[in-house]
C-alpha cells in the first residue's frame, strides 16, 4: 500500500512539474513584448499605452518605455533585448541613433517593428507600419496647386518652404512628396521663392522645434521677405506652422498666407477655424495603432503581416517591408472628422 501512495504522489508531482513548467515556457517566452517609443508628445504617450493595453488583454506581457533623448532609448532597448522579446517595436527619437544597439536584436534574431518613423541604416529592422508620408507631401502640394489654380496657369505667387527635423526620415518624404509637385511651378515661375532657399538642408527644421520654424521665418522677413506680401507658405506639420504663423503676426501681417500643416492638432484646427491656416494632414492615430497591434500579433504568432509597400522604404541598409495606413485632408469644411 505504501508503495502504491508513494508511486501515486510521484506521479502527480512530475504531472504538476510538467503543467508549470508548460504554463511558464508559453508566459515567458511566446507573448513577450518590447516597446520603446519617443517622449515627444502626448500622442506618443497615448498611442504606446493603447498598444500596451490592448496586447496585455490578449495575455502578452508588454515592456513600454518612453525616451526623451536618442542615447536614453538606446540605453532603454539594449536592456529590453537582454529579456529576450518575441518582437520590439520602435518609435525612434531619432531614427538614425540606433544602428549600434540594434545589432543586438540581429544577433539574438529578434523582429524589429519601425513604427511611423523608419529607423535608418540598420539591417536588423524587420517591419514598418506608418502611414503614407510620400502621400503627405503631396497631398500639401496638390492642395497649393488646386488653391492658387496653378494648373490653369495662374502667378506669380510669393512662396516660402520648410521642412522638418533632418533626423526623421519621413520629413525627408513629406518634403520630396510636396516639392514633385511644388518644383515645376517653381522652375515656370508661377512660385517665386523670395529666399531662393528650396533644397532640403536649407529649409530643414531640427528636432521639429517651433521655435526653430520662428526663428527663421523671423530672419527671412528681416531679410529676403521684408517688404514682400507671402502669398503661400507650405509648413510640414502643426507645429513648425504654429510657430511661423507666431513670427507673422509679430511682423503684422494682417491676413495669414495660405499655409499647409499635419498632425490635426487642437491649434492647427483652431487656426483653419480662423482662416489662419489653411489645411492639416490627419493620421488617425487609432487606425495606425491597430495596424500595428496586428503587426505585432502577427510577428510573435510566426506568420506574416499585412504589408501594402514592398519598395519605397530603403532605410540605407535594406528595404523595409512596410504597412501604409492613408492619411485625410482636413479643411475648414471637415474638421468635424477630426476625433
Amino acid at each position: 500500500m505504501k508503495k502504491i501512495i508513494t508511486l501515486f504522489c510521484l506521479a502527480a508531482l512530475g504531472l504538476s512539474a510538467l503543467v508549470l513548467g508548460g504554463c511558464g515556457s508559453d508566459a515567458d517566452n511566446n507573448k513577450k513584448v518590447a516597446v520603446a517609443f519617443a517622449n515627444s508628445s502626448p500622442s506618443w504617450q497615448k498611442n504606446g499605452q493603447t498598444i500596451k493595453e490592448s496586447l496585455e488583454k490578449e495575455g502578452y506581457t508588454v515592456d513600454l518605455q518612453f525616451a526623451d533623448t536618442a542615447s536614453q532609448q538606446a540605453d532603454q532597448i539594449k536592456s529590453q533585448l537582454e529579456a529576450a522579446p518575441k518582437c520590439i517595436v520602435i518609435g525612434a527619437v531619432d531614427g538614425e541613433a540606433l544602428q549600434e544597439v540594434l545589432n543586438a536584436a540581429k544577433e539574438k534574431k529578434i523582429p524589429v517593428i519601425a513604427y511611423d518613423r523608419l529607423v535608418m541604416n540598420s539591417d536588423a529592422v524587420s517591419y514598418y507600419a506608418s502611414f503614407d508620408n510620400a502621400a503627405v507631401g503631396q497631398a500639401m502640394g496638390e492642395y497649393i496647386e488646386a488653391k492658387l489654380n496653378l494648373k490653369g496657369g495662374a502667378g506669380p505667387f510669393q512662396m516660402e518652404v520648410f521642412a522638418g527635423d533632418p533626423a526623421d526620415n519621413n520629413a525627408h518624404v513629406f518634403f520630396a512628396g510636396a516639392m514633385d509637385v511644388l518644383k515645376p511651378y517653381i522652375d515656370k515661375g508661377q512660385l517665386v521663392i523670395p529666399s531662393r532657399q528650396t533644397s532640403f538642408e536649407q529649409v530643414a527644421i531640427k528636432g521639429w522645434e517651433a521655435k526653430g520654424a520662428e526663428a527663421r521665418m523671423e530672419k527671412l522677413l528681416q531679410g529676403a521677405d521684408a517688404g514682400v506680401k507671402l502669398d503661400v507658405i507650405l509648413a510640414p506639420n502643426d507645429g513648425l506652422a504654429g510657430g511661423i504663423r507666431e513670427a507673422l503676426k509679430k511682423n503684422g501681417y494682417g491676413q495669414m498666407p495660405l499655409m499647409t500643416g499635419q498632425d490635426a492638432e487642437s491649434q492647427a484646427l483652431d487656426a483653419i477655424r480662423k482662416d489662419e491656416q489653411a489645411i492639416t494632414i490627419y493620421k488617425a492615430p487609432e487606425l495606425l495603432v491597430a495596424k500595428t497591434i496586428r503587426m505585432i500579433k502577427a510577428v510573435v504568432e510566426g506568420t506574416q503581416p499585412d504589408i501594402n509597400d514592398v519598395k519605397s522604404y530603403n532605410n540605407g541598409a535594406v528595404t523595409v517591408p512596410a504597412y501604409l495606413c492613408t492619411p485625410l485632408i482636413i479643411d475648414k469644411d471637415n474638421l468635424n472628422e477630426v476625433k
